[in-house]
């Protein structure tokens, strides 16, 4: 059973990459989006350039997909302000393209930043407030 046409979000990183790898086999077509360039490395795939801050060049490039597995955003420790514009309006505009073009599944992966922006290794807990989330907050 084949899978469509899926699009990945994030298609360059460290899981995107490995996502790819072990997609290519099971679609029809492989819609790749990164903000860093990709080049196709088998003929179902095709590669974009977008940075997920652009709704409409996220919108173009998810054009004909059936499906969608988003992994695109900063992964690591950042101030406020980049993680709300590639991690929250980014996948606002994902969300929003999906919605627009009729793709009925979206696949949204997530980390532990999540719950607070706490460094990694940090254990928290009930009994523990929450860390608030301001522009100094990095």
């Amino acid at each position: 059973m084949s899978l469509g046409t899926v699009a990945v979000t994030g298609a360059a990183g460290t899981i995107g990459s490995v996502v790819r790898e072990a997609l290519r086999r099971e679609v029809v077509r492989l819609i790749l989006l990164d903000r860093v360039p990709l080049r196709p490395e088998a003929e179902n795939e095709d590669a974009h350039t977008v940075d997920l801050r652009d709704a409409a060049a996220v919108e173009s490039a998810l054009a004909g997909a059936d499906r969608v597995l988003h992994l695109g955003g900063v992964p690591d420790e950042a101030p406020l302000a980049d993680l709300l514009g590639a991690n929250v309006l980014g996948t606002d505009h994902v969300l929003e393209a999906a919605r627009r073009t009729g793709i009925e599944r979206v696949v949204l992966a997530s980390s532990n930043r999540v719950t607070g922006f706490y460094a990694a290794g940090h254990l928290t807990g009930p009994h523990r407030s929450r860390r608030a989330l301001t522009a100094s907050t990095g």
